[in-house]
């Protein structure tokens, strides 16, 4: 979590209260971390070095250089970031002690520079709450239940309680992408474009109108049968209907409180950078590793 109190303003409620719900179970965030911790994130992170192409300074800058900007403004340890080739759109993050963030080259094809912007921001906001953990937890759960049928049975009820997390933790990384590039219009966009096509085809879209199609679909579940239907087609997905997200966000980003976690936000990026040269410094780092510059000591913002 961000030491400056930012994610607080940015999480959304379903999220905490999930969450929660969760870790009142006993023995659940150890039954997690221990999974993770015999191997299994290790294997994760030794494919991704070994088939992906891991971005860097010298390594597609232009693509690396996008997450700087948003890890200092949420205040966040910068993530391995790696690059994969699949035509399908598509970013994640995984691991817990240590965090990689893959994008896939079907999603910098797709979008443009905003809206790829939009896709980085949110994944580093899952970074931001914390949310990691958990997510990668349930995607092996998932490949789990894929390969085994002998282990189904038992892993499901968790895959589906994790899924069901997953989907309120979504909003909150909207909010945090929205907060970190000073606008939600980005993150509606990323939502049109991945909802029905490419901006030549849906640059036109009336978003008023989309977004009513979630008030729409609310309205639907007022009926018990139709609630139950729903509840049936969206329970393992790991991420809520995008006309959903699209009104969440706009909603939230309309208020002032957003207006005034945009300016912190943008207050601890110039935090984040060296006082003597203006290169992005980690959270951690007491002096500049590349002028040498002793760092100021960071100031709550929130």
């Amino acid at each position: 979590m961000t030491k400056n109190g930012a994610v607080g303003a940015f999480i959304h409620p379903e999220d905490e209260r999930t969450r929660r719900q969760l870790e009142a179970i006993p023995g659940f965030s150890a039954v997690v971390k221990a999974f993770l911790r015999v191997g299994l994130e290790r294997i994760v992170h030794g494919v991704s070095m070994a088939e992906k192409i891991r971005l860097g300074p010298d390594q597609l800058p232009d693509l690396y250089h996008r997450i700087k900007p948003v890890c200092a403004r949420l205040d966040i340890t910068e993530p391995e970031f790696y690059l994969e080739m699949n035509p399908a759109p598509n970013a994640y993050t995984t691991g817990d002690t240590r965090t990689f963030l893959t994008i896939t080259s079907g999603l910098v094809e797709y979008l443009d520079s905003d809206e790829l912007n939009a896709v980085l921001a949110h994944e580093c906001g899952h970074i931001a709450c914390r949310h990691v953990l958990y997510h990668t937890m349930a995607a092996l759960l998932l490949q789990g239940s894929m390969f085994s049928a002998f282990t189904a049975p038992f892993t499901k009820p968790m895959q589906l309680a994790l899924l069901y997390w997953q989907r309120r933790s979504e909003l909150s990384a909207d909010r945090a992408a929205a907060a970190a590039l000073g606008s939600g219009g980005p993150v509606v966009e990323t939502m049109i474009r991945l909802s029905g096509g490419p901006k030549s085809v849906t640059g036109a879209v009336n978003i008023d109108a989309y977004a009513a199609q979630a008030d729409a679909y609310d309205e639907m579940l007022a009926s018990t049968w139709d609630s139950l239907l729903q509840g049936m087609a969206v329970m393992n997905h790991s991420h809520p209907f995008a006309a959903v997200r699209v009104r969440e966000i706009r909603h939230w980003a309309a208020g002032d409180k957003f207006n005034r976690l945009c300016h912190a936000l943008a207050k601890n990026e110039r935090q984040r950078r060296c006082p003597a040269c203006g290169v992005f410094s980690e959270p951690t780092w007491k002096f500049c590793r590349e002028c040498g510059a002793q760092l100021p000591e960071r100031k709550e913002i929130l």
